[in-house]
């Protein structure tokens, strides 16, 4: 003849209550662990992001580091990354400006291919990489002996010359520089390129 089964003992409260406060602990814990992860990652592609961020700023001189006479037009990557230019655009008084001829003969009456000057230089930007601390002469005419009216004339107006440029960063974040406004401006993409470029 068999013995009828013994029945369990019922598990007793404080047991189950021991097995949730766990259960909780490990759900706390990994909530934590995942918010950790996220935040990490994100300071992890700020510091990245930091560390190739480009910063394009362009300005005008009338005297070389050296005191000598001359005139520029330069732009200065003083980021910390490389800045890819993908267009660039400079304009006088809101004109477009396509080569250094154009800009004597908007701003200073020089008849356009009449400004025919060894000494007056020129770069372009477009599609160009510019290092970080890379300092552009976007234009450079050192004063000539004797000085000529069209020297004159530049110096006089080159604070009328505006620059606009769009350029992204090797992680292609891209921004618009204005240089009427005090700092480049973040663009998901760059706008449309302007029909007359410099340089081109």
């Amino acid at each position: 003849m068999t013995e009828p089964a013994t029945p369990q003992p019922p598990l007793r409260s404080s047991s189950r209550l021991f097995e949730i406060v766990i259960g909780i602990g490990v759900l706390v814990i990994s909530v934590v662990s995942v918010f950790v992860a996220v935040n990490a990652n994100r300071t992890q592609e700020r510091i990245l992001a930091a560390s190739v961020w480009p910063s394009l700023m362009f300005g005008t001189s009338n005297a070389s580091t050296e005191g000598a006479p001359q005139i520029t037009l330069d732009l200065l990557n003083r980021g910390t990354g490389p800045a890819r230019v993908r267009w660039a655009e400079l304009l006088y008084k809101d004109a477009p400006v396509r080569d250094s001829d154009t800009l004597l003969s908007l701003c200073c009456g020089v008849p356009t291919n009449a400004a025919d000057d060894p000494t007056l230089l020129s770069s372009g930007i477009q599609r160009r990489v510019i290092a970080p601390g890379e300092w552009i002469n976007l234009v450079r005419y050192p004063q000539p002996d004797p000085v000529t009216p069209a020297w004159e004339a530049l110096d006089r107006e080159r604070h009328n010359v505006r620059l606009r440029a769009c350029y992204c960063s090797v992680l292609d974040e891209c921004w618009l520089l204005d240089s009427n406004r005090d700092d480049p401006e973040p663009v998901n993409q760059c706008p449309r390129t302007p029909g007359v470029l410099w340089g081109s």
